[in-house]
């Protein structure tokens, strides 16, 4: 079978491929990208092998790294799609597909974890697997079996017994000493597990027979001595005695008893540290920038701004030049950046008002012959709801709510949606003074942003103006804060019919200090609703300079021509608004002189 008809074949079922480089693991790329690339049989038919994409394809890999722990594969639902490698001419099955429509995360046991290279099982749910050319086999060619949510935890749970099963039988004793081995392993399990006797003699028979002991009913009945001893408050063999018993590392021998354990074994795991080599080697994710240098994929931005400035005007232009791939006031969309699925939620305005503006900027898109995507935005208004209202998202049952609605989204775009949430205070139920609300409220805005969301809140000014509402706990995750504020007079602009606002960055974490975090003022045209930005300028004090440029020059009256000079330019009104406040000023300096 040639790649392109086993490329074929697994597109029947829903699996996604991509085309890999040859002898190597890397895929292939087009400009720069791999993921959500629309692959043509021509890159199939001219590459040596292909991979299958998981995230696409709502597929989970079972990757067995260390070939000792496929003696174990019999303890998973083997009845699925599974690839393999040739090893001494002999096919081996590392490679175990399952499919999942829900929440899945990656995986990994690692021998030491501090080793990147010491995997032994891991589930990987978002990268890709090379399955054809570069020495793989196709072992079992049944479709990927689908989990339920209670059958994918137990996979979890399994894959961790595996690990533990594949490093406890390495270290098994090859004579003597297996009696107290297996005594120190009975504690181990009596004391780290929540499982029934019955589950852990089932786990310690398998344990003995990978490894050929004839003595297989005396090592098992170990489990209920040390389950009576330990009912008993008598001494119980820890992960303390194992390490010394194999004679690793505690940590180490700790995290091996983490994969199965109910409760992480904190009192004895240091947190993890590594050394500069290590961690300068680590290949971390860039930031992946859409409107540069604005907006970047998995960030936490806070607007904000006193009732009618404009904020929802704003974002939903932003949300807007989000889904569609369109440059936004003097940010420029990425080259080759998709656009990306965005979801509106609006806790305040009415459906006829979000509606209203909604036409209005598809109305503009259509006269600048800009295709909208109708598809690639959806908003969450209050009539829509249940008795229209939200869950409020400082409740279990909000949050819940709203996740279920992103992951749909995620599942139908194939990529994880940017969330406006407009706006705090008519979205959640605390009091905003209150500090550990705020606190329980962003550190769950943090977890979505760890999962691969990109997360907006809007939210009101104080009275006073010169903050958002609330405890600052909120300003502290966010990666970028932005004020929108209604100019001052002399800031204003002579541009008639249109709303103005100055936008401010009060944290942005990437470009603090920047030419990038400068304020200017942005404005949007009530007929044509085109946006535009200027630079930031105070006229009363530009009227000034231009005045003491005149002066300086010898000029004390007004001419028609000054109105148009390139760098000075003035009124006549302004012109004798400033040289009156001159002569004004110097008769004061003048005053000032005169001895008493």
């Amino acid at each position: 079978m040639t790649i392109l008809e086993q490329v074929k074949s697994f597109e029947a079922q829903g699996i996604y491929c991509v085309p890999v480089e040859a002898g190597g693991k890397r895929p292939l790329t087009k400009q720069g990208h791999w993921k959500d690339v629309d692959w043509l049989d021509e890159d199939f038919q001219k590459a040596e092998a292909f991979g299958i994409q998981h995230e696409k394809s709502n597929l989970i890999d079972l990757d067995f790294d260390d070939l000792s722990s496929i003696n174990f594969q019999h303890l998973l639902p083997t009845n699925t799609l599974t690839i393999g490698k040739k090893v001494n001419g002999v096919a081996i099955p590392t490679h175990l597909f399952y499919r999942y429509e829900g929440n899945k995360h990656k995986y990994v046991t690692l021998e030491d974890r501090n080793k990147k290279d010491s995997v032994i099982v891991e589930m990987l749910v978002n990268t890709q697997t090379v399955a054809g050319g570069n020495n793989r086999v196709l072992i079992n060619n049944a479709p990927p079996l689908k989990l339920s949510d209670s059958q994918y935890i137990e996979l979890k749970n399994t894959v961790g017994k595996i690990a533990l099963l594949t490093m406890l039988s390495k270290n098994y004793p090859k004579e003597g000493s297996r009696d107290e081995y297996c005594l120190i392993i009975a504690g181990c399990l009596v004391r780290y597990t929540n499982w029934t006797t019955s589950e852990r003699e089932e786990f310690m028979r398998i344990l003995c027979q990978a490894n050929n002991d004839t003595e297989v009913k005396s090592r098992v009945s170990k489990i209920t001595y040390q389950e009576e001893q330990y009912k008993l408050n008598k001494e119980v063999y820890g992960v303390k005695a194992f390490a010394e018993h194999i004679k690793r590392d505690v940590d180490i021998c700790t995290n091996w008893f983490n994969w199965v354990n109910n409760e992480n074994l904190s009192e004895t795991t240091p947190i993890t540290a590594l050394s500069a080599s290590e961690f300068i080697a680590k290949n971390y994710p860039q930031a992946e920038y859409l409107l540069y240098p604005l907006v970047a994929k998995e960030t936490l931005t806070q607007i904000w701004a006193a009732p009618g400035v404009g904020k929802t005007l704003f974002s939903i232009e932003l949300a807007c030049a989000l889904s569609n791939g369109q440059d936004f006031l003097k940010y420029k969309w990425v080259k080759d950046v998709k656009p990306v699925p965005v979801l509106y939620v609006e806790g305040e305005m009415s459906a006829t008002q979000i509606q209203e503006r909604l036409l209005n900027i598809t109305e503009r898109y259509r006269s600048e012959n800009k295709t909208f995507d109708y598809e690639m935005i959806k908003f969450a208004i209050l009539r829509e709801q249940i008795n229209y209202s939200f869950d409020p998202l400082n409740t279990d049952l909000g949050r819940k709510r709203l996740e279920l609605l992103m992951e749909q989204m995620y599942h139908q775009f194939g990529q994880k949606p940017f969330v406006f949430l407009d706006n705090i205070s008519c979205l959640t139920s605390f009091q905003e003074k209150d500090g550990a609300e705020w606190l329980s409220f962003m550190n769950w805005l943090v977890q979505l942003r760890s999962k691969g969301y990109t997360i907006f809140f809007l939210h009101h000014a104080t009275k006073e103006g010169s903050t958002s509402s609330g405890s600052n706990m909120k300003e502290r995750p966010v990666d970028l804060e932005i004020k929108l504020q209604e100019p001052e007079k002399e800031q204003k602009l002579d541009l008639k019919e249109e709303t103005q606002m100055i936008v401010q960055f009060k944290k942005w974490r990437e470009h603090n200090y920047t030419e990038h975090s400068q304020s200017f003022l942005a404005s949007v045209a009530r007929r044509t609703h085109k946006w535009s930005w200027y630079k930031l300028t105070n006229k009363k004090n530009a009227s000034d300079r231009a005045y003491q440029y005149w002066k300086t020059a010898g000029i004390g009256i007004w001419s028609e021509d000054m109105k148009e000079h390139d760098e000075y330019p003035i009124s006549k009104a302004s012109f004798y608004r400033s040289k009156k406040k001159d002569i004004e000023q110097n008769e004061a300096v003048k005053l000032e002189e005169v001895p008493f």
